[in-house]
């Protein structure tokens, strides 16, 4: 069901990379794989199309074929207009890099079961960042979600993505059934649930590494928290694609529609990130409007 009354076309994406977007993929333990085994020209050995070049003074061509060993890498795309920088450091070097040490936490991060057991033997840490990228955003991104997929596959780890504030294993990586085959906010994004006083404070994270407010929905009860987290993620979205919400528009249920506004009443939690929240005509949460947008269907 389209959002209403979203505007009809989308606009070029306009999108632009927050310099803060990283991932940090956390493997071993054991020897790393080769920058081959990871990227290289064919793409041979399903490793990702592109180039790799280590970036340590004095490097040879023989480190291709080398583990990845502490110190930086340059990889690029194929046609060399999106520059992704390696940085490999043993764990335990890394005093400010911490796992969650309380059990709630680690539940609301997804730190349970095989994600835990591998983040707590990681003895490496690949740290991946944009040093360049061409004006087609989409494909740069795709590229660094493909490398990081790669170095987690081969070093039996896990993506790290602080911005979204999640751990995926290499296999969740990619969102099935793509909502759109440039960008899907699922591989790049989540939704965070979180209980107040009032219901369920709803909102995404990872929208803010296109320099894009998040989204956030309040008071939603239990009943609604399905039908509100794929809120969130249809406007998170539209906005990827090119047509984000502005405050004073209205969304979603034609009878019940939610109102846009600034937010965020948890200032404290997003820290300098911009929030947009949808707001029912009553403006004491969205559970009126997310309901609507269920009893059409959704």
């Amino acid at each position: 069901m389209p959002l209403w009354p979203f505007r009809k076309r989308a606009a070029a994406s306009g999108l632009t990379i927050n310099r803060n977007f990283y991932l940090s993929v956390l493997g071993g333990p054991g020897a790393l794989p080769t920058l081959l085994e990871v990227i290289n020209p064919d793409g041979s050995n399903e490793a990702v199309r592109g180039y790799g070049a280590p970036l340590m003074k004095g490097a040879s061509r023989d480190l291709l074929n080398k583990p990845l060993q502490r110190g930086s890498y340059a990889l690029t795309t194929p046609e060399k207009k999106d520059v992704v920088r390696l940085d490999v450091f043993r764990r335990a070097e890394v005093k400010q890099f911490r796992l969650p040490d309380d059990p709630q936490m680690l539940g609301a991060a997804g730190l349970v079961g095989e994600r835990l057991r591998r983040a707590e033997e990681a003895e490496h840490l690949l740290n991946l960042m944009f040093e360049g990228y061409s004006s087609e955003v989409y494909p740069a991104v795709q590229f660094m979600l493909d490398v990081a997929r790669r170095l987690a596959l081969l070093t039996e780890g896990l993506v790290a993505d602080p911005q979204a504030e999640t751990y995926r294993l290499p296999d969740e990586m990619r969102a099935p059934g793509r909502m759109d085959p440039r960008i899907d906010f699922r591989d790049i994004g989540a939704v965070k649930l979180i209980r107040l006083k009032d219901g369920w404070w709803v909102s995404t994270r990872g929208l803010s590494k296109f320099n894009l407010a998040e989204y956030e929905m309040f008071g939603i009860g239990d009943d609604l928290r399905e039908t509100a987290a794929k809120m969130v993620i249809a406007a998170a979205q539209q906005a990827l694609i090119g047509v984000p919400m502005k405050p004073g528009e209205t969304a979603f249920a034609p009878d019940q529609p939610l109102e846009v506004v600034e937010g965020t009443r948890e200032r404290e939690q997003w820290g300098d990130r911009p929030a947009l929240e949808f707001l029912d005509r009553g403006r004491s949460g969205a559970s009126q409007g997310a309901d609507a947008w269920k009893r059409m269907g959704n």
